[in-house]
């Protein structure tokens, strides 16, 4: 850090607003206008390109002291994702969780975004010193928290240099995103409107399930695939190494010993329904997943897909903590098609299964690099100012860089 950095207080780098949830008694309030930002909506990624929710005009207007407009950094300051942060892309709203800083112009907006990432373990510490069972940062608190300020064209660099990392992890999660949709349109093409290479020459005969192919049977979900549940592995016994363990809400950690063989499929058995999960690697799966033991009709690509065709949430048992009986749906009336079809449409949606996960890694590895520039290029201590950068730094030019 120079002698030209300066320190500044939160409310010195912009007006800070805090939002405010309309009352649910106006369902008039919400609409399609402006985004609603709360903490759900952050996924961890920099802009607040959608919501859950938006306001209508009428909405609006009754709260128009709160608005945001582009280019402000909303960060959550109540509960345990306290110190998430988010870019605004246009007008917006948030809830009374977010407190909303509008960067004045000696700030700029990705810079003080970055910044924050840095301080999300501070912000929760000191969010749960409050003495209170949630942790909170009132807004005249996190007003006066401090933050290192460099200038402008620095401010600048730091954040072309940040923002080459994640425009390339943001087109490579469009890229992954547009592959599974392909893979799922060639599974419904095929197994749902039954045009499957060749359909043309296979007539459509009476079945339980409708018409279907000839040669095709309609059988349960226990003739294609047997589910089994989890197992436990307290925290106390894992030790660390390259398996994943995964819950009902995804990887929750790593072990040195693996359960399953991969390639695997598991869904939610309590807690977290509905997500279906293709693994490829060996993986632990927890007591609260139930994952599939045997692929008695076809493989683990087609039984993916005819697992994400089941709304399990109709399955739930009603108990506190929603759960699943593997019994319940074992019984599934289910389409039992042409082992030769299911084949086929393996080895496509297996290649496109790779090239997803390779950009998964590829993104893995830009998280790493970046996250270890981030404070050091936050701190000062990798020195930015005399770098030939005109804070226009490129995904392809860096994907070049890192290849």
């Amino acid at each position: 850090m120079t002698d030209q950095w300066r320190t500044l207080k939160i409310n010195e780098t912009g007006r800070l607003v805090t939002g405010k949830t309309p009352s649910s008694s106006k369902p008039e309030c919400f609409g399609d206008k402006y985004p609603f930002i709360t903490p759900t909506d952050m996924h961890d990624c920099r802009y607040a390109s959608t919501t859950a929710r938006y306001l209508s005009e009428e909405g609006a207007a009754g709260q128009k002291t709160l608005k945001v407009p582009a280019g402000s950094v909303a960060v959550s300051c109540i509960g345990w994702q306290m110190g998430k942060s988010i870019v605004t892309t246009r007008p917006s709203f948030t809830n009374q969780q977010l407190h909303t800083i509008l960067p004045n112009d000696e700030v700029d907006s990705l810079y003080l975004y970055y910044y924050l990432c840095t301080q999300r373990v501070e912000l929760l510490s000191l969010g749960s010193a409050a003495g209170v069972r949630t942790p909170i940062i009132n807004k005249s608190a996190f007003g006066l928290l401090s933050i290192p300020v460099p200038p402008l064209p620095t401010q600048r660099k730091i954040a072309s240099i940040l923002s080459a990392y994640d425009d390339l992890i943001e087109n490579n999660t469009r890229r992954i995103a547009i592959l599974e949709e392909m893979a799922q349109a060639i599974y419904r093409e095929w197994f749902v409107n039954f045009r499957f290479p060749g359909h043309e020459n296979v007539k459509l005969v009476d079945s339980p399930l409708g018409q279907i192919p000839e040669g095709w049977e309609v059988g349960k979900l226990e003739d294609v695939l047997v589910l089994q549940r989890g197992f436990d592995l307290p925290k106390t016994n894992r030790v660390e190494g390259g398996v994943p363990i995964y819950a009902s809400t995804g990887v929750t950690g790593l072990h040195n010993e693996a359960k399953v063989k991969g390639p695997g499929v598991l869904t939610g058995r309590s807690g977290s329904l509905g997500t279906v999960t293709y693994i490829h690697e060996d993986f632990w799966p927890l007591n609260t997943t139930l994952w599939i033991k045997k692929f008695k009709w076809g493989t683990p690509a087609f039984a993916y897909y005819v697992l994400s065709g089941i709304d399990f949430e109709t399955f739930n048992s009603g108990a506190a903590v929603p759960s699943l009986n593997r019994n319940n749906v074992h019984g599934l009336p289910t389409l039992l098609p042409n082992r030769e079809v299911i084949a086929v449409f393996d080895e496509i949606a297996i290649a496109i299964f790779d090239q997803a996960k390779l950009l998964r890694r590829k993104n893995e590895n830009l998280r790493t690099t970046r996250d270890l520039l981030l404070p050091k290029l936050i701190s000062g201590k990798l020195d930015v100012e005399d770098l030939d950068i005109d804070s226009g730094l490129t995904a392809e030019a860096l994907e070049e860089a890192t290849a």
